[in-house]
């Protein structure tokens, strides 16, 4: 008879082992599952940064065109013509020149 209640003894030890280690994955899987709530969030968090940041880099890539498009037509003989023509009132010899009488 003490044999069978021993035996009482080691299985109802192995039930509390078995609680604990029920316990602690329990705890380790609600720490998981918070971990991955918040990855989750600040991935979200991130890929809006990225979309602004892309957007922001397709406002400035337009913008450099602009910016190159204009730097030609500044160096372009065009601009010098009218630049002479409009602030500083030059004309090719054989332009009709036409003055408002006053």
């Amino acid at each position: 008879m003490k044999m069978a209640g021993r035996k009482k003894q080691l299985s109802t030890g192995n039930r509390l082992g078995m609680y604990a280690i029920a316990a602690i994955i329990a705890v380790l899987l609600t720490v998981l599952l918070v971990q991955s709530r918040s990855l989750r969030t600040e991935n979200a968090a991130y890929a809006a940064q990225v979309d602004d940041l892309q957007q922001q880099l397709q406002d400035e890539e337009v913008r450099a065109e602009e910016i190159d498009e204009l730097s030609e037509y500044l160096n372009s003989d065009e601009y010098v013509e009218k630049l002479a023509r409009e602030k500083l009132g030059l004309v090719y010899e054989d332009d009709v020149i036409y003055r408002a009488a006053n």
